[in-house]
């Protein structure tokens, strides 16, 4: 099947895309402490200084952003599988996650728990997240933190090899892939894509009586078995990643939208904070099934009218190739996995310093991007972690 391809040896719009995603997560994690609603949920690192209006922009931020990144993730992979075909793609999916899953899971993580116990302490707590609901746990209870993607990334991977590989023995013809891609095509084109994908998941979120409302998406950071609201979501983006690398002409069309859906990405998140309320939540808010029904429908509306408006945005003023993009595009990896201990140890430190909020978070933001951009440099670009984490050494200035 011949792909439609707007740039055959780098996608650097996507690139930008997807550092921005990961480094957008380093935001989210520094705002924590110091928003209002995690403290009523006993977080170990809760500030007594908060805003509100972080609350909002966690909630936006939090919206979108690993969707995105799971889209992404689903369009480099189908470009991998062109490449490298279906052994070459499993091969480096395990190399290029499940590897550095193991690794830092026992590198990084006993920081985090650390910086929780001497949170816990210095609030006097009993435990981190009690009063907080949670989705069901199926298995064992394996904590993930913010690894959780690399280990969904890692399980919806395989399941997509899998589900073509019966694919390709059911549909000889490629009937199925076609059809499924002009109807993507179709949606796109009508714009009507974020109500279509959109809908099964806020069904699903819609009937599952554990959901978090405020939270969104239920994130599978416990349990070796996933939410199955969570990898319906995450799964969906992944598989419209696979299918627009699959028709790129669909990024076009992305790029003269991208302001028609910023527009939509703005008005479904203004209903859903209407419905939910602009304090952050971290319990079960009762609701009326319709405003349970308004909420989730409004909730994942925005959410893929923000993806594609990021895409197309990116897509339409990101493509030239960028130096200082590409060098964020290959530190971002390294500087989201190694910074959750960072951020939960600042905050650690200044919980009880008696400083306004917006000191704090600052402090907490320019010393976490000075040892992340210090640390990627001087001992990951250059070095085996560079081979480890990207595939290869890059110089150490950027361009070259």
């Amino acid at each position: 099947m011949k792909t439609n391809s707007i740039n055959e040896d780098r996608f650097h719009s996507l690139d930008a895309v997807r550092a921005c995603a990961l480094l957008g997560g380093i935001l989210l994690h520094a705002l924590m402490s110091y928003m209002p609603g995690f403290r009523e949920a006993n977080w170990p690192l809760s500030d007594n200084s908060t805003n509100a209006g972080l609350g909002v922009l966690y909630f936006v931020i939090h919206l979108f952003r690993m969707s995105l990144f799971f889209l992404i993730a689903g369009f480099f992979a189908r470009l991998l599988q062109q490449r490298l075909g279906t052994k070459g793609l499993i091969k480096n999916r395990l190399r290029r996650l499940g590897l550095p899953l193991i690794a830092f899971y026992f590198l990084v993580l006993p920081f985090a728990f650390i910086a929780f116990i001497w949170g816990m302490r210095q609030l006097g707590i009993p435990g981190a997240g009690k009063n907080a609901a949670f989705p069901p746990v199926i298995g064992p209870p394996v904590p993930w933190f913010h690894l959780w993607f690399l280990y969904l990334l890692l399980f919806i991977c395989l399941l997509v090899v899998a589900m073509r590989a019966l694919v390709i023995r059911l549909d000889t013809g490629g009937t199925l892939s076609s059809t499924v891609s002009r109807l993507l095509g179709c949606a796109f084109s009508l714009r009507i894509a974020p109500v279509l994908l959109g809908a099964p998941v806020a069904v699903s979120m819609f009937f599952s009586p554990w959901w978090v409302q405020w939270n969104g998406v239920p994130s599978p950071i416990v349990g070796l078995v996933p939410n199955f609201p969570g990898l319906l979501a995450y799964g969906t983006a992944f598989l419209v990643g696979w299918f627009v690398q699959r028709e790129q002409e669909n990024l076009r069309i992305l790029a003269s939208d991208w302001h028609l859906y910023a527009l939509g990405a703005v008005a479904g998140t203004a209903v859903a904070l209407y419905v939910v309320g602009i304090t952050p939540k971290f319990g079960i808010v009762e609701l009326s099934s319709i405003e349970r029904a308004v909420y989730a429908g409004a909730y994942m509306f925005a959410q893929w009218c923000g993806m594609f408006a990021v895409i197309g945005l990116a897509v339409r003023y990101l493509q030239a190739p960028s130096a200082r993009w590409r060098y964020l595009a290959d530190a971002s990896y390294w500087m989201y996995l190694v910074h959750f201990p960072i951020v939960l140890l600042l905050q650690a430190w200044m919980l009880r310093w008696p400083l306004h909020w917006s000191i704090k978070l600052s402090m907490v933001l320019v010393i976490t991007s000075v040892l992340l951009f210090t640390s990627y440099h001087y001992l990951v670009r250059s070095t085996f972690m560079g081979v480890f984490l990207n595939g290869r050494k890059y110089p150490r200035v950027p361009g070259n």
